[in-house]
């Protein structure tokens, strides 16, 4: 039991202790208050939880609930921060705000705003007490069998619980993140990026000084025909010298990309989601396709090339300020920054040609992707003269585009470091005319000319890994700045975070209308109100906003008039998270998706992952009263199968099952179903309506008539 309560904030203050502690861990909360927890909130775990949820929604962070084993718990104690810890105490449960671990303690917020510092170990003891009473009298008595006492006690105490113990699992943590859209910049800063990239920087300058003072020894011992042991055994010291750092600057790259990717592909994945489902379409398979192949660009290639970047900018300053000391002087630095400009020339011509490249690249696979997938259309719909003409033009711009590109790339690679060794060695000249040249000098100069380049070598990949990564930005930059668009938070109401009661209204929907982009209206002053335990059936012709009403009712759509109210609270209050939560769909089978996962990620992908052994059991449960237990016992790898195109195939029957599933697993206040049952026979319909009926808390279904 942790003994001072004055570092733990209390239920009532759970609001301050997550915007406090937000704040203190630079996760830039976009609210500075959040609204007051409510009364009780300790009676219901769903509740708290979900107003945790909210409350770290509202403040534009993420606050996700962590389990670990008890073998990790004293591990994630070391690593996981920020997080909020709930520890229960004599007078009632509290909560501790951690913002860091040092060896052995872990560093808290406290309600005022100190920091202080409290044992792991005891905060292991606290987390872990209810799990360790169970086995108490086991270990006491192996304990005594084994006649173990004194100091060995403590130690042997520990390592028993942690054998009965090792699986068991520890909840009651949340780790707080910033979201996904906020400063990508920012997010990095916090994650010790810009520290790492700094260290680069420091080590690229130490390595080329390193090199500089090689070539300085090895000119001036050769120059002045003074070629001694020493000077020998001083070189090889000091290019020795450099080997770790170029060990320590590989490690540090190598860590920096790998942060910055993991950055990149989490808020790619978060613009993909929160993109307008309709620009999606609008872009097509092709296109689609294109900008994740550029993503892959842009992620690898671009990261390269910056950390490249900094290490040649480096290496080109060292080289300027040995050719500034050296013989040639000013007039070398001048001509080094001309020929610096000039390679700034060809890179930007080949920018532009790569550029037009890309765009005919993209193009031609887009094309091929659409014909390929509407070939049969094409082949009724146009004559055959029609498709080649146009995929002739398509192909000859691309190959046009393509010896642009490669004339531009070599030009690039081969003037800039090899012309500027003669441009370079032709600067000494007037210092070479001039009687009794200093060697010392003439050597810095020599060793100058050669280290600048090196660096404009480099810069050159540099330079071509860039372009590459920039022309690859412009196409998924929309993706990218769509995770900006923060959903609408809502404000954390405890009306609507427990269940409803039995024949509440559950769906208000008055006045409803909604008219698409191209000016076609197809909902106009519709109403609709669901109860609990209510089923509700929409029929209607083709076209006639069936799916339309579906989408808005999910929150995938937002109405231009009327409103949408779930339990009395819109979507705006409840927050674009919380109300898909509450309103679980299965679209129709067109617009859903087996991924290529295992199936029970499939069918639990609105709950936790990974799931516990209950979420298991309830999703076998539901999918054998859905009629695919012959599914899962022919798999053989049972729900952990991997499933989708790149897994075992399901059929249409199975695919729509697996859907109704996922809806009813979801846990959510309503279920709206559109068409979900086409595609299934009538004795699995009225199996599958069956299971329906008593799962679905309030279910609308849309079906044709």
């Amino acid at each position: 039991m942790i003994a001072r309560t004055d570092f733990s904030w209390p239920p009532e203050s759970l609001d301050d202790a997550i915007a406090t502690l937000a704040r203190a861990a630079g996760l830039s909360p976009r609210a500075d208050v959040a609204p007051r927890p409510p009364e009780g909130l300790e009676g219901d775990v769903r509740t708290r939880d979900a107003w945790i949820e909210a409350t770290a929604s509202f403040l534009g962070v993420e606050a996700e609930p962590v389990e670990c084993t008890y073998a990790d718990l004293e591990g994630s104690l070391r690593t996981m921060s920020p997080f909020l810890l709930r520890v229960s105490y004599p007078a009632g449960p509290r909560y501790l705000a951690v913002v860091g671990a040092t060896r052995g303690e872990i560093v808290v917020l406290t309600p005022k705003l100190a920091r202080a510092r409290i044992a792991t170990a005891e905060v292991h003891a606290a987390l872990t007490a209810h799990l360790e009473l169970d086995f108490a009298a086991r270990v006491d008595m192996w304990l005594d069998v084994a006649k173990v006492t004194g100091s060995r006690e403590k130690r042997a105490r520990r390592a028993l619980f942690g054998h009965f113990l090792a699986e068991r699992r520890v909840g009651d943590m949340w780790l707080l993140r910033a979201d996904p859209g906020s400063s990508f910049a920012r997010g990095l800063a916090h994650g010790g990026s810009r520290r790492r990239a700094g260290l680069i920087v420091v080590v690229a300058l130490a390595q080329t000084a390193m090199t500089m003072l090689s070539w300085l020894i090895v000119g001036r011992a050769a120059l002045s025909a003074d070629v001694r042991g020493s000077w020998l055994v001083t070189w090889i010291l000091v290019s020795l010298s450099a080997v770790p750092l170029q060990l320590a600057g590989a490690h540090l790259a190598g860590r920096l990309t790998v942060d910055v990717a993991a950055a990149m592909k989490q808020r790619l994945l978060c613009g993909a989601l929160r993109m307008d489902p309709d620009a999606i379409r609008r872009r097509g398979s092709g296109l689609l396709l294109g900008m994740v192949s550029e993503s892959t660009a842009v992620e690898t290639v671009g990261l390269t090339g910056a950390v490249g970047s900094l290490l040649a900018f480096a290496q080109l300053a060292g080289a300027a300020v040995a050719l500034a000391m050296g013989a040639g002087g000013a007039l070398h630095v001048a001509i080094l920054a001309a020929w610096c400009a000039l390679t700034g020339w060809l890179t930007v011509r080949l920018h532009r040609r790569r550029a037009a490249w890309t765009a005919r690249r993209l193009g031609l696979t887009g094309s091929f992707v659409e014909n390929v997938v509407a070939n049969r259309t094409r082949v009724v719909q146009q004559p055959a003269s029609g498709w080649h003409r146009i995929e002739d033009e398509l192909t000859s711009a691309y190959v046009g585009a393509s010896r642009e590109a490669d004339g531009a790339g070599r030009t690039l690679a081969v003037l800039p470091a090899r012309g500027w060794l003669i441009v370079g060695f032709l600067g000494l000249v007037p210092a070479l005319l001039v009687p009794q040249t200093d060697t010392i000098r003439l050597a810095i100069a020599i060793g100058g000319i050669l280290q600048a380049q090196a660096a404009l070598g480099a810069l050159v990949n540099v330079a071509t890994s860039l372009i590459g990564a920039h022309v690859a930005w412009r196409s998924i930059r929309d993706l990218f700045r769509a995770a900006a668009d923060l959903p609408a938070a809502g404000t954390p109401h405890a009306e609507a975070l427990g269940k409803p009661s039995a024949g509440a209204v559950v769906l208000d929907v008055r006045g409803v209308s909604f008219r698409y982009p191209d000016g076609e209206q197809v909902l106009r002053s519709c109403s609709l109100t669901v109860h609990a335990d209510e089923r509700v059936l929409v029929e209607g012709s083709s076209g006639g906003g069936k799916s339309t009403l579906a989408q808005v009712l999910t929150g995938m759509r937002a109405a231009q008039n009327g409103h949408v109210l779930l339990r009395g609270l819109d979507r705006a209050t409840l927050g674009d998270g919380r109300w898909r939560r509450r309103v679980a769909s299965a679209p129709q089978f067109h617009e859903n998706h087996v991924l290529s996962a295992s199936l029970s990620f499939n069918l639990l992908m609105g709950r936790a992952w990974p799931p516990a052994p209950g979420d298991r059991r309830e999703a076998e449960a539901v999918c054998r009263e859905l009629g695919l237990g012959p599914l899962i016992d022919r798999m053989p790898s049972g729900l952990d199968q991997s499933v989708g195109e790149t897994g075992w195939q399901l059929s249409h029957g199975e695919r729509s099952r697996v859907f109704l599933a996922r809806a009813l697993l979801q846990r959510s206040e309503l279920v709206v179903l559109d068409e979900t049952f086409g595609a299934l026979d009538p004795l699995t319909l009225e199996q599958c309506l069956d299971v329906v009926r008593r799962r679905a808390p309030a279910l609308v279904v849309i079906a044709h008539p």
